[in-house]
This record gives C-alpha cells, sequence and structure tokens, in this order.
C-alpha cells in the first residue's frame, strides 16, 4: 500500500473525445499536464498513442484518442487528478495506475 508521504511512480492513460483537431489534443494534454504539475507531480514521460478504436460505445463514441502518461506524485494528489479527469468533458474514459518498483526501474 502506498505511503502517504512517498512519491510513487504513476502511469494514467485517458481517451480523449474523436471530434477534436490536433491543436485541440494538443491543448487536453497541457491542461491535463499542467493541472499534474499544480498538484505537484513531476511527469516523466506523455506519449500520445493515436486514433483508435474503442472495444465498446462510450458516451455514444466509438473512437478516441489514447494518450499515456507516466509521473511521479504522492497518494494525495491522484484522487483531485481523478476528479479532474472525471470532471472533463473532453476526456470520455481515463485510469490511474501504481507502477510497482520493479518496473519502475526498468523503465528508468
Amino acid at each position: 500500500m502506498p505511503q502517504p508521504d512517498k512519491i510513487n511512480l504513476y502511469e494514467t492513460v485517458y481517451i480523449v473525445r474523436p471530434t477534436l483537431d490536433e491543436d485541440g489534443l494538443d491543448n487536453v494534454i497541457k491542461v491535463v499536464e499542467e493541472f499534474m504539475t499544480k498538484e505537484g507531480c513531476a511527469i516523466k514521460m506523455t506519449d500520445k498513442k493515436g486514433r483508435k478504436r474503442l472495444a465498446y460505445e462510450v458516451k455514444k463514441m466509438r473512437d478516441g484518442y489514447y494518450v499515456s502518461t507516466i509521473f511521479e506524485a504522492k497518494p494525495d494528489a491522484i484522487a483531485a487528478i481523478k476528479r479532474m479527469m472525471t470532471i472533463s468533458e473532453e476526456i470520455i474514459r481515463s485510469i490511474i495506475v501504481s507502477v510497482p518498483p520493479v518496473a519502475a526501474e526498468i523503465t528508468s
């Protein structure tokens, strides 16, 4: 279980509305990264996976832009990040997972 004061490595994958153009997608990524930084996170890597077909319809959409971000944060910041992603109208689905220490050593 994560300790409250310890900084852990996390990965988030979120799906952005397919109706946005490239500038709109970049703007959403910028907003998410700025919010994470404001919450005390250190962004390690952001990767645009591109537009992909969803396995099932989400909010009446069949496609979406996948974005993956690896970041370091205290466990307290995760709830605020999840809340922001849930409230955002541009993000249709998101997940945040803790990266195990063994995987963190491999990615370093």
